[in-house]
């Protein structure tokens, strides 16, 4: 308890208040802006926490986090132009409240769903974590070669509707954590004879050229001619339309409660994201309402349901991070370069070595997303003019960012190079509709699971056995299996019902 409460009184320093206000309304009007998202804003965010304390960084990217979740549900309930994924099941009942003149009503709600699915998550990490890394404290070298096996292979499975570009993709980010120096051997790979490349390519270029400026070349494709104008209709007379009632939230409060245990279990698993917890709490809420005609017309359930589920994702999606040392999303895998920048290092140990660290990482947590409500009340009336701001100016300003962020870590120039060739290889895996998470996952995971399976093979003399006669090693190989099978069947299913949808349009179309 002392060193709880020490913890507290170093994060509400002055100066750590300072940042986490600025990186409030950063994350706000990032999110709000559709086309800048919540990865690019993070991801960016990272060279500027270099030489900031571990409470100052973790009030900077909680927040930008946690307001830019939020910040995606104003452009969705204003102008039904979602500002980040999360928010895109928002638009259903949001954008139809706006046309109604119940925009004032509609954001209010937002905000006070994303709040408690927010707080509802962190309780779930409290309790969760730590039990969790007691668990698997028990691991050896096998336990964690199949555990990293299985992690690597629920993310390609289920970061995208192909099983096999997701597991492309993280074959990718394995290939790339091969540059560099050998991590049991020390010895250089794949480094051409550049003496640059023995350190392997830099965290923070990587996650700037895949996130931000792939994103600037998709734009950029475009011409950055989309400017998204508000049709914000300004709300009725009746002062209950603008605000937020207490039948409203007798209304919602179930289903605020519900989504926040679905968007926390979701967040829990890796490779799933807001996005999947969005729709999720959604439809689930639609099913259990008892006017589930009302979803998609204008309701506040609807929004209470779509944003207390994709906030309850923030928390928890920190549960794997910390106890076994296994970033589950995009976000949560920039987070962990953070906090290794920091000298912060995630798995079981951490609830023994560096409590102090994860006190911290709680109260930051929970202090962002008291100041998202507190910021984004008084700002309401600004940030309904976010959407207004044209791409065409934001992008270039962005791209010096995401040069200087990626020089400023090692002062070298071919840390430029590999940003904007990972750029590039972000964009083409984007038209190709292969996802980056698992990517960055596999990049990350890539040196303590060559770690691990060495070490396993070199304990074992070289028999694969070691991963069949230990039980919690053979229980990951076959969680594996299963999702594997699991996706094949969803995908062979998935193409049947468009086959029967083809063939029925056809005979449709003969009779006529």
């Amino acid at each position: 308890m002392e060193l709880l409460i020490d913890q507290f009184f170093v994060a509400i320093q002055g100066s750590n208040l300072l940042v986490l206000f600025l990186s409030t309304v950063a994350g706000i009007l990032i999110g709000a802006i559709p086309g800048l998202t919540v990865n690019m804003a993070v991801a960016l965010s990272i060279p500027l926490t270099i030489h900031m304390s571990l409470a100052q960084a973790l009030c900077m990217i909680f927040a930008i986090y946690v307001s830019g979740i939020y910040g995606g549900s104003v452009s969705a309930i204003l102008v039904n132009a979602p500002g980040t994924p999360a928010a895109a099941a928002t638009t259903l009942d949001g954008y139809p409240m706006t046309q109604q003149g119940k925009a004032g009503k509609a954001l209010k709600m937002a905000l006070f769903a994303s709040f408690i699915g927010g707080i509802m998550s962190i309780i779930i990490l409290v309790l969760v974590a730590q039990n969790l890394a007691a668990f698997a404290l028990k691991f050896g070298p096998a336990e964690r070669t199949t555990l990293m096996v299985f992690a690597l292979t629920i993310v390609g499975v289920l970061s995208g509707r192909s099983m096999i570009k997701g597991l492309l993709s993280g074959a990718i980010g394995l290939l790339f954590a091969t540059v560099g120096a050998d991590p049991m051997l020390a010895v250089p790979r794949f480094t051409f004879g550049m003496l640059e490349l023995e350190e392997g390519f830099g965290f923070i270029p990587v996650l700037i050229g895949l996130f931000a400026v792939s994103e600037m070349l998709v734009q950029a494709e475009d011409r950055m001619q989309t400017s998204i104008k508000a049709s914000y209709k300004e709300s009725s007379d009746r002062e209950e339309d603008s605000r937020l009632t207490r039948k409203d939230i007798l209304l919602s409060w179930k289903t605020i409660i519900r989504s926040g245990f679905l968007g926390a279990f979701i967040g829990c698993l890796p490779g799933i994201g807001a996005t999947v917890a969005c729709f999720f709490g959604y439809g689930e809420a639609k099913r259990a309402s008892k006017n589930p005609d009302l979803f998609g017309k204008g309701t506040v359930e609807g929004v209470a349901a779509a944003e207390s589920a994709n906030n309850a994702v923030a928390g928890a999606t920190l549960i794997p991070l910390l106890a076994l040392s296994i970033p589950g999303d995009a976000l949560t895998a920039i987070l962990y370069g953070a906090l290794l920048i920091q000298g912060v290092q995630t798995g079981p140990l951490i609830f023994q070595y560096q409590l102090d660290a994860v006190y911290l990482i709680y109260i930051t947590l929970t202090l962002a997303n008291i100041f998202m409500v507190a910021t984004a009340a008084s700002f309401m009336s600004f940030f309904k003019r976010i959407a207004e701001v044209p791409r065409r100016i934001l992008f270039p300003i962005i791209f010096v960012f995401c040069v200087v962020g990626s020089f400023a870590m090692r002062n070298s120039v071919i840390d430029i190079y590999i940003m904007m060739g990972m750029g590039v290889m972000g964009y083409i895996l984007r038209k190709f509709q292969i996802p980056l998470a698992p990517l960055l996952i596999g990049y990350i995971l890539a040196n303590p699971f060559e770690e691990a399976l060495r070490q396993a093979l070199v304990g074992s003399e070289g028999s694969l056995k070691v991963f069949v006669v230990k039980p919690i090693a053979a229980g990951f190989l076959i969680l594996t299996v299963l999702a594997i099978v699991f996706m094949i069947r969803r995908t062979l299913s998935a193409r049947g019902e468009e086959t029967q949808g083809g063939e029925n349009r056809e005979g449709e179309e003969s009779e006529l």
